[in-house]
Formats: C-alpha cells, structure tokens, sequence
C-alpha cells in the first residue's frame, strides 16, 4: 500500500505546511502528530489504517520535513495550525493521535481546540510528564545539564536558548540524518521488546526514510521543536475537558511517566501492553484507531 497523497497547504501567516494521508480519502479524519525524530511520512501500519476505515492526516511540525520553520512557536501555536489545515481540507470534527514527543501537541489539542475534537490518544509519551515544570514544580532538577541550561536561558532570552539547543543537538540531528540506522540500535538498546520491528526490511526501510526526513532542513529550523517544553505551554493538563486515552507498552521505559498524566489528565484512562517497548503501538495500532474512531 502507499500513502493516498503527499500535499502541502498554506497557513494564514504565509507559511507552509507538508502532510501526508494514509488510508480511505472518504474515512473518519484523525491527525496524527509524529514523533522526535520523526516525521509525516510513515503510517505505524497502512493496512490497519485502511481496514478501520480512517483517513489518516500526519503532518510535519513547524521546521520538520518540508513545513516552513516558525520562529519563536511555542506548544500553543501548534493546535492553530491544526485548525488551519482542517479548515483547508475541509474536515469540521476529528480525531487526534499524539505519538511519543507527539504526546504534548496532542494535549495541546485536547487543551485548546477541544470544540474540533471528538476522540484524543496519547501514545507512550513522556515528555508531557518528565518536563511539565508548570505542573510539577522542581522537575527540573530531574534534567540533564544541557536541558537545565536551556531553560534557565529561554526564560530571559528565548532565542538565544533555541540558539543553545541546536548547539547541543547539532552532530545529533546530523547523525540521525546519515545515520538513522543508528535509532534502531537505541530502542533495542532499551529493551528487546522492540526487536520484531526491525525483522522486516520494509517497515525498517520506510523508518528509517522517515528519520532521514525529520533533519530535511537541518538542526536551525528544528530549533524551536527541540525546546518548546522549555518555554510557557500555553495550557495546562488540568484544563483538559474531554476523555482521553493513554497507551504504553509495559516494557517501555517510558511508563513510569504515564502515572502523572493519568492523575494530570480529568477525564483519562490507561491501556498497558504487556510484552511492548516504545514500539508497541504499532502491534497495537487498530485498537488505537477503534477507540479514537468510536468517539468521532
């Protein structure tokens, strides 16, 4: 199978904005936020996409892929761009899907544009948790060195701190770039509940490809993704008025966080796989797209 289009539309601002769709051009709308790194070009599975009747919308972030940077965006620019997208496809209500560093536009969704919304998944993120400083006073001192030294930074000058952010990332993003191989050894590094991922040279072809493009523009236009928890949120989980869902595998090493987005979160619920690492959405991808489908 093979993505029904790959497409860019305009923004209000002047920008451009890359997304890709996966399943039926007539099936139920969810957008789905990709991971860091990650990008618009790989559907966790095109068959289940098609089979639970979905019309799958991924697009690529501000600065990813082939969406123009935003300078200066912050977690709450990005439900606008949402709504811009939907209103230029022409979808009025729809589903969101936030995987991994996608959890947090989610939520940002869920928080902001709830009205647009009818069925909102979070998928083994923990960076809603792990850098809600808003939320979690003090979780700062969780964080690394660099990480600590870009949001004191950020706080007084947030360009300069984005600057400082691409300084650190800049032979990351290079090596995910020429070397996206290089993920797949970081997961299975985690826990060998990943490994069956990569047995098929397809999926693993089509990751990586996905890797490569997260980088397209370079670590200058990734800035402002890398550090945006670090600036103010625009929102907080507590003000989430509609249900969502929570899914982790058990042998991520994400899990711990999904405590405190389920305490966080009103109206949440936990689904934990047994046997699953951070890849383990993938396994389990129908059951996501049923249960956001059920509430569009």
């Amino acid at each position: 199978m093979s993505a029904l289009r790959d497409a860019i539309v305009g923004m209000p601002d002047g920008r451009r904005l890359a997304y890709t769709e996966w399943g039926l051009s007539d099936g139920t709308p969810i957008l789905c936020f990709h991971g860091s790194p990650g990008a618009r070009t790989w559907c966790p599975d095109e068959a289940a996409t098609a089979a639970s009747g979905v019309r799958l919308i991924m697009p690529d972030r501000p600065g990813i892929g082939r969406s123009d940077p935003l300078e200066g965006r912050t977690l709450a620019d990005w439900p606008k761009d949402v709504l811009s997208l939907a209103d230029a496809l022409e979808i009025p209500e729809f589903g969101i899907i936030g995987i991994s560093a996608g959890g947090q536009y989610a939520a940002a969704c869920a928080a902001l544009i709830s009205g647009r919304l009818r069925g909102v998944a979070i998928v083994a993120c923990r960076l809603i948790s792990e850098y809600n400083w808003a939320e979690r006073p003090g979780i700062e001192e969780e964080w690394d060195v660099e990480e600590r030294a870009e949001f004191d930074l950020v706080r007084v000058d947030r360009g300069a701190g984005a600057d400082l952010a691409a300084q650190h990332n800049v032979e990351f993003v290079d090596e995910v770039s020429r070397h996206p191989e290089g993920i797949q050894e970081w997961l299975e590094s985690e826990t060998e509940a990943d490994n069956w991922f990569f047995d098929d040279p397809s999926r693993r072809a089509n990751f990586e490809a996905c890797m490569r493009e997260w980088g397209r523009q370079g670590v200058e236009a990734l800035k402002w993704d890398l550090i945006d928890v670090f600036l103010p949120w625009g929102f907080r989980l507590s003000e989430i008025s509609i249900p969502v869902t929570i899914w982790c595998g058990r042998e991520d090493p994400r899990l711990p966080h999904m405590d405190f987005q389920v305490e966080a979160i009103p109206h949440s619920s936990l689904t934990i796989w047994p046997g699953c690492g951070h890849l383990g959405f993938v396994k389990h991808w129908s059951e996501i797209l049923e249960s956001v489908n059920a509430q569009v």
